[in-house]
């Protein structure tokens, strides 16, 4: 999309938790294990690479989600959808999920002693939805109201409550980079 809000601006200011699941996996390295370390520091570290991982748009990576819906893989059909016809589909209220992966590789001196491994699960939320197909992608859209919510996990240990954005009115119209977000066949 052309701007938005990024995965990052859902995470608290402090991520309770981070700094001690790192410690537990960093320390499950026995070359780790009996060293004396700015676990502060690491956990610093830890935190700005895990923000700057997440800098994406939460309503970019929710379409590509959109993408995947059975609702819209008939548009890969071109007997029913001809190739360069822009057409319309309302969608109405819709929820939809996804998560993201995100590993961090730490490395003390000159060796790796441990990888990081989180998960993000992202929600978004969406009503009056109307999304512009062309050529089986989704081109752009148009919908009233949407928000979306974030919880982020380290080795399966939550680090926050989830957070929710604030319910907003989206200016009416959202446009993807062409050619659009492609929707898969799911055959």
């Amino acid at each position: 999309m052309d701007d938005g809000m990024k995965v990052r601006d859902l995470l608290p200011e402090r991520l309770d938790g981070l700094g001690e699941e790192s410690k537990k996996k960093l320390r499950r390295d026995k070359s780790v294990s009996g060293m004396s370390l700015a676990w502060d520091y690491i956990e610093a570290q830890v935190d700005d690479e895990l923000r700057e991982l997440l800098d994406m748009d939460i309503f970019d990576l929710l379409g590509k989600a959109w993408a995947g819906a059975k609702r819209l893989s008939e548009y890969r059909d071109k007997a029913k959808h001809p190739p360069g016809v822009r057409e319309l589909l309302k969608f109405g209220d819709f929820d939809l999920e996804r998560e993201l992966h995100p590993v961090i590789e730490v490395t003390i001196g000159d060796c790796p002693c441990a990888e990081l491994n989180f998960t993000v699960k992202l929600a978004g939320h969406f009503s009056g939805l109307y999304l512009g197909i062309k050529d089986a992608h989704i081109i752009d859209g148009r919908t009233g109201k949407a928000w979306a919510s974030a919880q982020l996990s380290c080795e399966d240990v939550p680090l926050h409550k989830e957070k929710e954005t604030k319910k907003f009115t989206l200016p009416g119209r959202f446009k993807f980079e062409a050619p659009g977000i492609e929707i898969p066949s799911l055959i």
